[in-house]
């Protein structure tokens, strides 16, 4: 089984944190104090935005890079389909509904 390219693995992944960035805000006080990241909820809060534009690009980046091996004739990964697609899906879960998903990472959900 041939591995995954890098940059096919880092696209994804990429966008992924991007969009958990934009939750630093959102984050409760007692977990941003416990891991000393209360500064860094207020940095990040003023980028929110950039970093929801980052990850949509590097997911269009990743699909531009997964459809254009299709045109070589070569097989694409299920890996790097799995991995765009579960990108896809978060990206897309954080831009719709970003207190439910901040709630989820905190624990307050059932």
């Amino acid at each position: 089984m041939k591995g995954i390219r890098t940059s096919a693995g880092f696209t994804p992944t990429a966008a992924v944190v991007s969009a958990l960035a934009t939750l630093a805000c959102c984050l409760p006080w007692g977990i941003g104090a416990a891991l000393g990241a209360l500064g860094l909820s207020v940095f990040f809060a003023k980028f929110q935005v950039w970093f929801l534009a980052v990850s949509v690009l590097l997911l269009f980046y990743g699909l531009f890079q997964v459809l254009r091996k299709g045109a070589s004739c070569t097989k694409r990964s299920r890996i790097e389909i799995t991995l765009l697609s579960i990108a896809a899906v978060l990206v897309l879960a954080i831009i719709l509904f970003p207190q439910w998903v901040a709630g989820l990472l905190a624990g307050r959900l059932p």
